[in-house]
């Protein structure tokens, strides 16, 4: 459990509040609309989505209150968050990001997102010293990359569509654990090699059969984009990190 004081502690628990506050309000009004309007079981996929969600923020209230409370002391600076609980909640959160839902608003989600990118950089910042500040300021660029290249559950209307929203689905679930793993490393500060193959050929696999399959239909640009980005990074970074020897080239 982390709960030591640290400068930027205070400004760390406040950023990632920040995205625990936008995002959760941002898919409470999708969820809260979907049900005013009735379509709430609209059908298989809404039903999926819509149930993921609600479970999702269910369970983000409950760790927040009951199970993360070490995070609240860090608020008024005193203390800092425990880090492994905080990187947990953020990642049951992220799990109802990763459905598209009637009335998604994505600016505000991608809003949330930025809070929470600036706390692992401040997080990075206070842990960076006595590391390898290249290999830990690049494995963040690296899961940075990657969370971006998690892909998002939409619907589509597909000949065999319910195969390809289970393959969606599942893809979603897989890498938002993968990211809260590494993101439970940053914030404690063991981030110096995040180059790990399970996470990039799960990402890389996942990515181009739900790219290929929908390709006709609709290229996810974004998708493929950092789904590119991350590839290109992890193989760059394992050249520069085999030949980097005790913060050297």
């Amino acid at each position: 459990m982390e709960t030591k004081k640290t400068r930027l502690a205070p400004w760390i628990a406040w950023l990632t509040l920040l995205y625990f506050l936008i995002l959760f309000a941002e898919r409470a009004q999708s969820v809260i609309r979907v049900l005013v309007n009735g379509s709430f079981f609209a059908s298989a996929f809404d039903g999926y989505v819509d149930v993921l969600t609600v479970v999702s923020l269910t369970a983000t209230v409950l760790l927040s209150v009951v199970w993360n409370k070490f995070w609240y002391p860090a608020l008024a600076g005193r203390g800092a968050p425990d880090y492994t609980r905080l990187s947990v909640t953020a990642g049951v959160l992220l799990l109802s990001g990763m459905v598209h839902t009637a009335y998604t608003v994505a600016p505000v989600q991608f809003a949330a997102y930025g809070m929470l990118i600036a706390a692992m950089i401040l997080r990075t910042v206070e842990t960076a010293s006595g590391q390898d500040k290249v290999r830990v300021w690049y494995s963040l660029a690296y899961l940075t990359a990657f969370s971006m290249a998690i892909p998002v559950m939409y619907r589509s209307f597909l000949p065999h569509s319910g195969l390809f929203h289970v393959i969606e689905a599942m893809a979603a679930a897989v890498l938002v654990f993968f990211f809260t793993v590494m993101l439970r490393r940053v914030f404690l500060g063991r981030a110096e090699d995040l180059l790990d193959k399970e996470p990039l050929l799960v990402a890389v696999a996942a990515d181009a059969i739900i790219l290929a399959l929908r390709w006709q239909e609709k290229v996810n640009t974004f998708v493929l984009i950092f789904a590119a980005l991350t590839l290109a990074l992890f193989a760059a970074g394992k050249v520069l990190f085999h030949f980097r020897k005790g913060g050297q080239i």
